[in-house]
């Protein structure tokens, strides 16, 4: 399937401008950018159709390549063709974050965009290694609105946010979103995510190709992606965006792994298909 590529928007050339979107990028999948006109249309991004794979293992490791917890992917089928994904990331010492995503199924045509999967809604919230639960983030498509609910306070204290006109926004199901660049449709995406922090925020993001290499006889592609900086960074992307990647099997797309912090603020992890190590990914 084909995805429907975000368009750039305006960007400032400033330092601060430039500092505060790489800030905004050490947050754990992210969120969208601030929009002063409200939205109203559902997504117009079209992904790829979920599988049958009910779950998929996964083991976390730190920065050195230890192996410090288990995580997992899940897909549940719902009515009327809808799916939802379930991404739980967690580490023994405390620390985890759970994020899902449903989708409907979307005809070709639909919203202009191709035939596949819609995003309806997204959710991820993030719990520290004190115990700390961070906001969760709520991003509504149908009704064009994101939230950041804090865990004391409830529904009265959420801050929220309209999705930009066009919504190009997706925060969760980024393996989904890749698949044009692995499969070498094309050579950049640009999309989209929501940031709980001050605020809902939302933040430009570039993806671009990285290295493919062979490694034990599979074939492995690296995706970067981070802020969306400038045009010239779709460039040089390819070596300025080292730290936030997902992997794939470059002959049939199949996840391997992804590496990001586990939460605002958070330790660095890299999760890793049961099976595979680090290693596997190229990461030594």
């Amino acid at each position: 399937m084909t995805t429907a590529l975000p368009t750039p928007s305006t960007r400032s050339s400033a330092s601060a401008a430039r500092h505060r979107a790489l800030a905004a990028a050490l947050a754990l999948l992210g969120c969208a950018t601030l929009s002063a006109a409200p939205a109203g249309a559902e997504s117009l991004i079209r992904l790829p159709r979920l599988d049958e794979t009910p779950s998929l293992a996964a083991t976390t490791f730190d920065r050195s390549g230890r192996a410090v917890g288990q995580s997992s992917f899940r897909v549940e089928t719902l009515a009327a063709g809808s799916k939802r994904l379930q991404i739980e990331m967690a580490v023994d010492a405390g620390g985890q974050n759970v994020s899902e995503a449903t989708l409907a199924p979307a005809p070709a045509g639909d919203a202009g965009g191709a035939e596949g999967m819609r995003l309806v809604e997204e959710r991820s919230q993030s719990t520290r290694a004190d115990g700390v639960r961070l906001d969760l983030l709520v991003i509504d498509h149908e009704r064009g609105r994101a939230s950041c609910i804090p865990d004391r306070g409830g529904a009265e204290a959420a801050r929220h946010v309209d999705l930009p006109d066009p919504d190009r926004v997706v925060n969760v199901p980024m393996q989904l979103l890749f698949q044009p660049l692995v499969r070498g449709e094309v050579e950049e995406v640009r999309f989209q995510i929501v940031l709980c922090g001050d605020g809902p925020q939302l933040q430009d993001m570039i993806a671009v190709r990285g290295p493919r290499f062979e490694r034990d006889g599979r074939d492995v592609v690296e995706i970067r992606y981070g802020p969306d900086l400038g045009a010239t960074v779709a460039f040089f992307a390819s070596r300025l965006l080292p730290s936030f990647s997902f992997w794939f099997d470059a002959k049939d797309g199949a996840y391997l792994g992804h590496r990001m912090p586990l939460h605002r603020k958070g330790p660095e992890v890299v999760l890793v298909r049961s099976g595979l190590t680090p290693r596997d990914l190229g990461v030594e």
